[in-house]
C-alpha cells in the first residue's frame, strides 16, 4: 500500500474541526495512539529513511485497544509524507515488541498521541495533539498502488489550500524525529 500523506501544524484545533466538518468531513473515532519505533544500531533504518513500529489503539469511544507492527519505506517525494507502509494486526503488543527486540531490534523512543479521525470519501483527516509537541493535522489517502500517487497528492495539497494552509506549510519530518531532535 502506499499512504500519500501531508501533516502541518495547527494554531486552533477547535477552528480546524469546525472547518473539516464544514466542507463534509464525518468525524469518527478518538484514540489513544502508542507507538514504540525500532532500530538496529540505533540509527540503521532511520538512516535509510524507513521505520518499524509496534502501535498500540485505545479507542475511547468503544474502549477497545488493537495493535498493529508497521513498516514504513523511505519518502517518495520532496513534498509529502508518502511512503509505502506495510501494517498488520498483531494479538499483543508485548509479544511483538519482545519478537523484534529477539531479532536484534532496540526499542529507540515513544511516540504518544491523541488522535481524532475524520472521513470524506477516501481521505482521512487526523487531528494530532502529540504528547511534548503539540497539535497537528494528518490528511492521508491510501492507495493500493503508486501509479495513483500525484492525483492523489493534488487532492490532498488542494484540500490543505481550502483549509487555510499553503505547501510551504507542510511538515516532512515524522513526529519521531522531532521528538528525538528535542
Amino acid at each position: 500500500m502506499i499512504e500519500v500523506e501531508i501533516k502541518v501544524s495547527i494554531k486552533n484545533k477547535n477552528q480546524t474541526e469546525e472547518k473539516l466538518q464544514q466542507i463534509g468531513f464525518e468525524k469518527r473515532d478518538l484514540v489513544e495512539e502508542s507507538d514504540v519505533y525500532f532500530d538496529k544500531d540505533r540509527n540503521a533504518l532511520k538512516s535509510q529513511d524507513m521505520a518499524l513500529r509496534i502501535r498500540s489503539c485505545k479507542n475511547l469511544m468503544t474502549n477497545t485497544t488493537e495493535n498493529f507492527m508497521t513498516y514504513k519505506g523511505p519518502k517518495m517525494d520532496d513534498i509529502s509524507m508518502t511512503r509505502k507502509e506495510l501494517e498488520m494486526k498483531i494479538e499483543n503488543a508485548e509479544i511483538g515488541k519482545e519478537i523484534l527486540r529477539s531479532l536484534g531490534y532496540e526499542w529507540v523512543y515513544p511516540v504518544k498521541k491523541l488522535r481524532q479521525y475524520f472521513c470524506r470519501n477516501e481521505m482521512t483527516a487526523c487531528l494530532d495533539s502529540v504528547e511534548n509537541l503539540g497539535e497537528f493535522l494528518e490528511l492521508e489517502i491510501v492507495l493500493p498502488q503508486e501509479n495513483e500517487k500525484e492525483a492523489a497528492l493534488n487532492e490532498i495539497i488542494s484540500l490543505l489550500r481550502e483549509l487555510g494552509y499553503e505547501q510551504g506549510d507542510i511538515i516532512r519530518t515524522s513526529y519521531l524525529s522531532m521528538l528525538h531532535s528535542r
